[in-house]
């Protein structure tokens, strides 16, 4: 167990956490609050709002509410230094799920799936960048979702790989700013919320209408395991001042962290050094198919410094000539 002395305090900050009423945003504020840090708790809902500020109060740490929709991200941040005074850390935590399949996706549905989930990004965070900034400090959080592996929520993965090139070109802003300690990351989190419950019962509301039986039902032991609060470490982490991390992605659920990065394969040249001349062709192609799938000897490609993931093919094939 973590001395006292040694606990990672948040003492004298103030974080802004979008949709944090309930599931992972309330987890992630809980956790925060707990260890000295004053929450803005923004949800459209008032009442799950408002319960989670009485329960930061209970713990003894400060908090308010914000009911405004992520789409207009001034007025949140607006009422965060109105409550406040300062943002330090702001979790972009918000997000909607609709359980339509890419052949039934009407473009309203893909619209606004965008407008909450990345425009809804965008605007909160383009709202608090000049606060940051003027501070010369911050964490940014974004949140992502495992749907960017792929599923069959094609709006909602969308919006949240979205999530992973922002996060990383955010990283190079600050970085041409020279401005070290404004750090941006991004994290998926595996968990059992409300959001995914009612989304599978949507789901099955749906194949009822369609004459079939309910999806299966995760084991129960399964679901036991995926708490909500057991994500909120890696956020906590990664919001303190003490985390160097930048433009990083993290997976965490269930007491199960990691980190992803970009890899690149063992590089295919096909120049003139390899006898070819003018174009390559399909063939080439075929005929290095086993150097692609060679990642043993690739490399990792660099997030957030605008190198654009490392030397370019260009200066890889003139330094290869």
């Amino acid at each position: 167990m973590t001395d006292a002395a040694d606990l990672l305090r948040f003492d004298g900050q103030v974080a802004l956490i979008t949709g944090s009423g309930r599931g992972l945003g309330r987890e992630y504020a809980l956790m925060l609050a707990s260890r000295g840090c004053k929450i803005m708790v923004n949800d459209v809902n008032h009442a799950d709002a408002d319960t989670t500020v009485a329960d930061i109060h209970a713990l003894g740490s400060g908090a308010a509410a914000s009911y405004a929709s992520v789409e207009n991200g001034e007025a949140i941040v607006s009422e965060t230094l109105a409550a406040f005074g300062r943002l330090d850390i702001l979790v972009n935590n918000a997000g909607i799920l609709t359980p339509e399949t890419w052949a039934e996706l009407p473009a309203a549905s893909w619209q606004k799936t965008l407008d909450v989930n990345l425009t809804g990004v965008f605007s909160v965070t383009r709202a608090a960048w000049p606060v940051l900034v003027k501070a010369k400090y911050g964490r940014v959080i974004l949140v992502a979702s495992p749907a960017v592996f792929g599923a069959g929520v094609a709006a909602y993965a969308a919006s949240k790989a979205a999530l992973l090139g922002l996060g990383a070109s955010l990283q190079f802003e600050a970085r041409k700013l020279r401005l070290p300690q404004l750090r941006i990351n991004t994290i998926i989190p595996f968990a059992d919320t409300r959001m995914t419950r009612d989304f599978a019962q949507q789901v099955d509301e749906k194949r009822a209408q369609q004459g079939k039986k309910p999806a299966p039902s995760p084991p129960a032991q399964l679901m036991a395991v995926m708490g909500a609060s057991k994500v909120a470490a890696m956020v906590a982490w990664l919001a303190h001042r003490d985390c160097e991390a930048q433009a990083t992605i993290h997976e965490a659920g269930a007491g199960f962290f990691s980190q992803l990065r970009w890899a690149r394969s063992a590089p295919l040249f096909v120049t003139a050094k390899e006898g070819v001349i003018g174009a390559p062709q399909p063939e080439h192609i075929r005929a290095g198919l086993a150097t692609l799938a060679d990642f043993d000897n690739g490399d990792v490609a660099p997030m957030g410094d605008g190198s654009m993931g490392g030397p370019n093919p260009v200066a890889r094939v003139l330094s290869h000539l």
